[in-house]
């Protein structure tokens, strides 16, 4: 039973916009506008605010088992009721003309099929169950929307589902927007509001801020107006702020000045908006053991991460 473009629409999360493409559905973390401010910065940023981090399919289901096909897009995760069953490298089955087929088990379950975070987006062309089988959307919790950086989106994570933001998705079964782009910093011309009502909006800029900015007072106007923005379109959401992670290159000064420089007037700004404040040095241990590199958290990272911001949220 292959399943028709609408219900593989009513079934996906994580994504604000769909397209049918000659090549399939193609899913999107952004909005048009997002991604041409972004382009306009460069074609990096551009390609990474263009492809599919946070989105998936998720549903209910009595088939015992899935194939899908993707004509982009390489690594794909499924999980059964939450639990990671199968990653699945897509390139060298897509030249090969393999279709691969996860076994779902007997009865019913939840059956999440996480999209690429990174380099190409997913884009699909087929999902097949068994005939006759049920397909039933999941039924969410809350919605949040994460805004942020490479480390939002999870870059040096082995499985996407483990990034720091997947992983409170995952503990607050939330129906979630996971826009994290690599190289993104606070630029008012970015930000545009999704058809998407969360609840909580959590907003982690600031490391690449400190390399993108010249003057701190360019900061300040940047991160304000987006900050002022972010006020006046989600009146009704929980905002939380999250202060820059710890790096290992502090002593590196910038045009701007000083990492603790840049970090303090990150809190300034976040603190005269009323802004829930979370430091982010609170967040992952300060050792190289929890870092793929000087700046992005690797899976345990993301775990101690994802634990300690859990528990501001819960507060």
């Amino acid at each position: 039973m292959k399943l028709s473009n609408d219900t593989i629409r009513s079934i996906t999360f994580g994504a604000v916009r769909i397209e049918e493409k000659a090549d399939g559905l193609h899913f999107y973390k952004c909005t048009p506008k997002q991604i041409e401010a972004w382009s306009q910065f460069n074609d990096t940023l551009g390609a990474w605010s263009a492809n599919s981090t946070g989105v998936r399919l998720d549903f209910h289901t009595d088939s015992p088992w899935m194939t899908f096909n993707a004509a982009k897009g390489n690594k794909f995760e499924v999980l059964i009721n939450d639990l990671a069953v199968a990653r699945i490298e897509f390139d060298p089955l897509r030249q090969s003309g393999i279709t691969p087929k996860i076994e779902l088990g007997e009865g019913e379950k939840r059956v999440t099929l996480v999209f690429p975070s990174h380099q190409e987006g997913g884009v699909l062309t087929e999902v097949e169950l068994a005939d006759g089988s049920t397909v039933t959307p999941h039924q969410h919790k809350e919605k949040i929307l994460f805004i942020g950086d490479s480390i939002t989106q999870g870059w040096n994570s082995h499985f996407d589902s483990n990034s720091y933001a997947w992983r409170v998705t995952r503990h607050f079964d939330a129906d979630s927007i996971i826009d994290g782009i690599g190289g993104a910093f606070y630029a008012a011309s970015t930000f545009d509001r999704p058809d998407f009502e969360p609840n909580k909006v959590i907003i982690a800029y600031g490391t690449n801020d400190f390399g993108h900015f010249k003057t701190q007072e360019e900061l300040r106007q940047q991160m304000g107006a987006y900050l002022d923005l972010i006020s006046a379109h989600y009146p009704k959401a929980k905002v939380y702020c999250i202060a820059p992670i710890f790096r290992f290159d502090l002593a590196k000064e910038r045009k701007m000045g000083s990492w603790p420089e840049c970090r303090a007037l990150i809190q300034q700004e976040i603190a005269k908006r009323g802004f829930q404040l979370i430091d982010g040095y609170d967040l992952v241990p300060h050792l190289d053991y929890f870092f793929a590199d000087a700046v992005h958290p690797n899976d345990i990272g993301f775990a101690e991460y994802a634990k300690n911001l859990i528990k501001n949220l819960e507060k």
